[in-house]
């Protein structure tokens, strides 16, 4: 019986040195605050005024209830529709905390000039190189005082990789919680729901279909022009008998421009290409009935064709 009361002594103190462990060891870890970083832009400002250059300007405003930010950092890259290129990222902005407390989290009507984005990207004629269908792409990396960026891959080289800014969240207008970045283009202000909807697509000037036969290259039907962005269209058509080939172009001040675009037709070399001409095709601002495309037809010479043919589209609205 003694044996047993000594047993039972020692398995009570084994048990109640194990209840003594360490709790730094098996406590829980604390939640961390993420990013709240929200950039809103103006609406009236929202992209570079290509009509009124030199006082062409974007105007944001900056929103975080983060109180420990190390920095907000927007950088940005710039894309010639001209020269179809596009510059290495460019750090435009960097915030602290400090900003944020100082405007009590809300930085308002901050202001990124023409002149001012020429300068940060070199441009040597200023705000004059900027052309229309040019655009700038910014983004938004916010480093936390925790060491903590946003946005990052998370869970990295695992089946559950993915980033630490989630997608119901990424660029929701008003309700985001964390902007990732936002687009400004070179453009003229385009009225709400202009260009948009049925029209009529004709070829009325260019090469015809040495292939098979038809007098144009692209056959004259009805098409669906949507948008792609505030100046950008795209309809899908038949070209060289091939449905759902894409034509996308933008509305630039009165001008259509069409940047180099690859048909995905071809004989085995160069494909069935076209970009657009000078001077370029056309519209009215303030009316959307009919739109002239120009371009130069297979200017890659492929298939053995001509290079670099004048064609010109026309698109009629259909009321």
């Amino acid at each position: 019986m003694k044996n047993i009361k000594y047993l039972l002594l020692i398995i009570g103190i084994i048990l109640a040195f194990q209840s003594c462990e360490d709790e730094e060891k098996i406590r829980f870890p604390e939640f961390e605050d993420a990013a709240n970083v929200r950039i809103q832009i103006d609406p009236d400002y929202s992209s570079i005024d290509a009509s009124d250059i030199t006082n062409a300007k974007l105007v944001f405003s900056v929103f975080s209830e983060n109180r420990n930010i190390e920095s907000v950092v927007i950088s940005a890259v710039y894309y010639s529709f001209q020269n179809d290129s596009t510059t290495d990222p460019v750090e435009i902005m960097r915030l602290t905390q400090s900003d944020f407390d100082a405007a009590n989290g809300a930085i308002r009507n901050k202001e990124f000039t023409a002149q001012f984005l020429a300068a940060q990207f070199g441009l040597p004629g200023g705000s004059s190189d900027l052309g229309g269908g040019d655009r700038f792409d910014f983004s938004n990396l916010t480093t936390l005082t925790n060491g903590m960026v946003f946005p990052d891959t998370i869970l990295s080289e695992t089946q559950h990789e993915t980033v630490n800014v989630t997608p119901n969240i990424i660029n929701s207008a008003a309700t985001t919680s964390f902007t990732v970045g936002f687009t400004a283009y070179v453009a003229c202000p385009v009225l709400d729901g202009f260009a948009l909807g049925d029209y009529m697509l004709e070829q009325i000037e260019g090469p015809a279909d040495p292939f098979f036969g038809n007098p144009t290259r692209w056959a004259n039907e009805v098409v669906t022009l949507t948008q792609v962005s505030p100046i950008e269209r795209t309809f899908n058509g038949t070209y060289f008998t091939f449905e759902n080939v894409g034509f996308n172009f933008l509305l630039i001040c009165g001008n259509v421009l069409v940047g180099t675009t690859a048909s995905g037709i071809g004989c085995g070399g160069p494909g069935l290409n076209w970009t657009g001409a000078t001077p370029p095709g056309y519209y009215d601002e303030s009316d959307d009935s009919v739109i002239i495309i120009k371009i130069l037809e297979n200017v890659d010479g492929g298939c053995g064709l001509p290079a670099a043919e004048p064609m010109t589209l026309i698109l009629t609205k259909i009321n």
